[in-house]
C-alpha cells in the first residue's frame, strides 16, 4: 500500500477514486472529503466497506500520480498510470502477439471475450492513449486487423493496458496459451488480483506444471 506524502496538497487531476463495481469516478475537493464521498457511494450502491478500505482508496490514487508524491511500499511492482501510453507503445505492444498470429489468429469464444472485456472496463489500468490516437478511431482499425471485426459490448470503454501496453480490444480475444508465451513472471506480478490475465495465467501455468510433473 502507498500513502500520500502531503495530504493537504491537491495532486495533479485532483483527489479521485475509480469504483470498479459501478464504473464510476469519484472526485473530491480535498483529502478527507474523498473518503466521505467514496463511503457514501459504496453505501448507496450496497457495496462493502472492508476494514482497510480507506488504505485501498489512497493506494489507488497513488498509482495514478506522478512519482515522488507518495511513499511507495514496493517500487518494483508499481505501475504509474498518470503518464498516458503513447500510440507507438500500443502498436508495439499489440504487435508482440506474434505467437497468436503464427497460430492462425485463433480467437477465444465470444462469451470469454465478453467476460474479459467487462473486467477490463472496471480496471484503473485501462488507460487513455496519447498522441495520434486522438479519439481512438485508429485503435478500432488496429483491432480490426487482428480480430477481423469481432467486437464486444464493452469495446467503446476499452483503451490500452498500462502493464502490457496492448490494445485491450485485441488482447481480450487472445488465447491464454499465446498470452503465456509473452508474459514473464515479473510482469504477471504487476497485474491486479482481479485481472483476468493474472487469474487465467496462474491457472494455466499450474495445470501445465502439473502435467509436466506427471510425465
Amino acid at each position: 500500500m502507498q500513502k500520500l506524502l502531503n495530504q493537504s496538497e491537491v495532486p495533479p487531476d485532483g483527489y479521485r477514486y475509480f469504483q470498479a463495481e459501478t464504473r464510476t469516478w469519484i472526485r473530491a475537493a480535498d483529502y478527507l472529503n474523498l473518503f466521505i464521498q467514496v463511503r457514501e457511494h459504496r453505501l448507496a450502491n450496497n457495496l462493502p466497506l472492508p476494514t482497510f478500505w480507506e488504505a485501498e482508496v489512497e493506494d489507488q490514487l497513488c498509482h495514478m500520480l506522478p512519482p515522488g508524491l507518495c511513499k511507495e511500499q514496493n517500487p518494483a511492482q508499481t505501475i504509474n498510470t498518470f503518464t498516458r501510453i503513447s500510440w507507438e507503445q500500443v502498436v508495439g505492444g499489440t504487435r508482440t502477439l506474434v505467437d497468436w498470429a503464427a497460430h492462425g489468429l485463433t480467437k477465444v469464444s465470444q462469451e470469454l471475450a465478453d467476460s474479459r472485456a467487462n473486467i477490463c472496463t472496471r480496471c484503473y489500468y485501462n488507460v487513455a492513449i496519447g498522441g495520434v490516437c486522438g479519439s481512438c478511431g485508429h485503435l478500432q482499425n488496429l483491432a480490426a486487423q487482428f480480430t477481423h471485426g469481432r467486437r464486444t459490448p464493452s469495446d467503446p470503454f476499452l483503451r490500452a493496458c498500462a502493464v502490457c501496453h496492448c490494445s485491450l480490444q485485441v488482447k481480450i480475444w487472445v488465447p491464454v496459451e499465446s498470452i503465456d508465451k509473452g508474459t514473464p513472471e515479473e510482469s504477471l506480478n504487476k497485474y491486479p488480483e482481479f485481472c483476468w490475465q493474472k487469474q487465467e495465467l496462474l491457472a494455466y501455468r499450474a495445470t501445465k506444471n502439473a502435467d509436466n510433473t506427471a510425465k
